[in-house]
């Protein structure tokens, strides 16, 4: 995927920060800080640990300011440094134990039309992601790292050190555990597991 390069209000920020410009890491704390926390509560859905990860991000990018070099957005790259962090945290705190199973943007919508639209976009992504809050811990960390890191099986299991073949069990049970979860929502169930089947074999 193409990542977005810094602009030159990031540039300019950026440089600041070089300097060892204190105000210029407070700039990029307002921006970033609460992206950042959504990017790892979808991995670690737990507000301290969150909270705790997300400031070390800062931490760091402080105490690298003379010799940070970002080639892409720096919501890219912050994002990219939250992320592995929380990765860090599971693997080390071993907080998820993989087993092999035995068995396998906002827009203003006007009109009745548009509105009605934007209401059933919403249910569904409230289903979806209510299903999604369900699934067990290391089913819902693959699904993340799949459909909102986009990145995959591969790369997943190399993250995760495991074999792309859990990966893909996790997928076959979340994909379940979806199902299962969405039949109280009658005809949106069909649609939201179509959506989640068309993102797992993106």
């Amino acid at each position: 995927m193409i990542r977005p390069l810094a602009d030159s209000s990031e540039q300019q920020l950026l440089s600041a920060l070089r300097t060892g410009d204190s105000g210029a890491l407070r700039r990029i704390f307002d921006q970033h800080y609460s992206l950042l926390l959504g990017d790892v509560y979808r991995i670690i859905p737990d507000e301290d640990t969150c909270k705790d990860l997300v400031q070390e991000v800062f931490v760091e990018l402080w105490r690298k300011h003379t010799e940070i070099d970002i080639h892409t957005s720096l919501r890219a790259y912050l994002r990219r440094s939250a992320i592995n962090r929380a990765l860090n945290y599971i693997k080390t705190s071993k907080r998820i134990r993989f087993e092999e199973p035995d068995q396998i943007a906002n827009t203003a919508d006007t009109s009745p039309r548009d509105i009605a639209q934007q209401e059933v976009q919403e249910s569904l992504e409230k289903a979806l992601h209510a299903a999604i809050e369900t699934l067990p811990e290391k089913c819902r960390l693959v699904f993340s790292l799949s459909r909102f890191e986009q990145l995959s099986h591969r790369e997943i299991a190399g993250r995760l050190d495991i074999s792309v073949k859990t990966i893909e069990n996790q997928i076959t049970k979340a994909m379940k555990i979806l199902r299962e979860a969405l039949l109280d929502h009658g005809y949106l169930s069909l649609t939201v597991i179509s959506i989640a089947k068309y993102w797992w074999e993106a």
